[in-house]
């Protein structure tokens, strides 16, 4: 009957992510049609603007009747007109913008600075409520100051080597003092949402403990997930040990098993993270060889250390 329960937990935990995925994709693609809806209807009524121009207050009737028949308000039938004045070609709207997020952008006059703010909602995965507070804190005059404005709008390349971090922080688990490996990592889990915010933006939520077959043996991967931005799948292993020579031979065999059978045309080949307890840098430099491009390796820790601690090394 436990074993029943357990495997009751693994079930209701995938269909749990399969369900939020869905209903994220949901949301964006339903969010896609508002903007590109709302962008026609501020269309059709510029364009019925532009034919009564000799009378200066029919804008302003047009919008308060439409208002009423629509049962729109005349705030949200302003921003729709403002929305195709702002953006006359509703194919250059980025879809990583949602609806809440143009009408902010929608009241920055200068172009430039609303490029910035596009830039910086697809490169960070910001929401409507953080790109609010961005504008607040006059994000663009200080990057301007510092000269991080780039003259083109472009999402940068992802760098595999610069997407993983060093050490990651995993202080938001409540774990007992003598927890075992399973423990920590049905921890990890339960938390999903912050493990994915410790990993970073455009990880995309993915299975765990993930069955593979080789040489009519099952194995289990940690957790699969991937990346929106390098078009791959990211094979994560978590050991609560320091890091070994055989930990890069398991996930190698993993990563050639994907490009076999999961990989799909037009994807990057798979790559694999393994977080450790704890690391010696020479030993990771000799046991990844060639596959330092491929595997990358990093620790974790699930306390912040000391506040005395911490103050040395700032001083340092």
């Amino acid at each position: 009957m436990k074993t029943e329960l357990s495997n009751y937990k693994e079930i209701l935990q995938d269909l749990q992510s399969l369900l939020t995925r869905a209903k994220y994709h949901a949301y964006k693609a339903v969010d896609n049609i508002r903007v590109q809806t709302y962008w026609q209807v501020g269309e059709r009524i510029v364009r019925e603007e532009l034919q009564h121009q000799d009378k200066a207050e029919y804008g302003q009737y047009l919008i308060k009747k439409l208002g009423e028949d629509l049962g729109f308000s005349k705030a949200n039938l302003h921003n729709m007109v403002l929305f195709y004045r702002v953006y006359p070609i509703v194919q250059a709207v980025p879809r990583q913008l949602s609806w809440t997020h143009l009408v902010t952008l929608l009241y920055l006059h200068d172009k430039s600075e609303r490029g910035f703010y596009e830039q910086q909602i697809i490169e960070n995965v910001w929401s409507s409520r953080e790109l609010e507070s961005q504008i607040k804190a006059n994000l663009y005059s200080r990057a301007i100051r510092k000269g991080g404005i780039k003259k083109k709008l472009s999402v940068m390349p992802f760098e595999p080597e610069k997407l993983f971090k060093d050490t990651y922080h995993f202080n938001f688990l409540d774990l007992r003092k003598n927890h075992n490996e399973k423990e920590f990592k049905d921890a990890l889990l339960q938390k999903f949402g912050k493990l994915l915010q410790e990993l970073g933006p455009e990880f995309f939520v993915g299975r765990r403990e993930v069955p593979i077959l080789i040489s009519g043996n099952y194995d289990k991967i940690d957790l699969e997930l991937f990346h929106a931005g390098l078009l791959c799948y990211i094979l994560v292993e978590i050991k609560m040990e320091e890091f070994q020579h055989k930990h890069v031979s398991q996930m190698y065999s993993y990563l050639n098993w994907y490009k076999q059978h999961k990989m799909q045309p037009g994807q990057r080949t798979p790559i694999g993270l393994i977080i450790c307890k704890t690391k010696d840098e020479e030993t990771v430099h000799y046991a990844l060889g060639d596959l330092k491009k491929e595997i990358f390796v990093a620790e974790y820790k699930t306390k912040l250390p000391p506040k005395e601690k911490i103050i040395r090394l700032l001083q340092k």
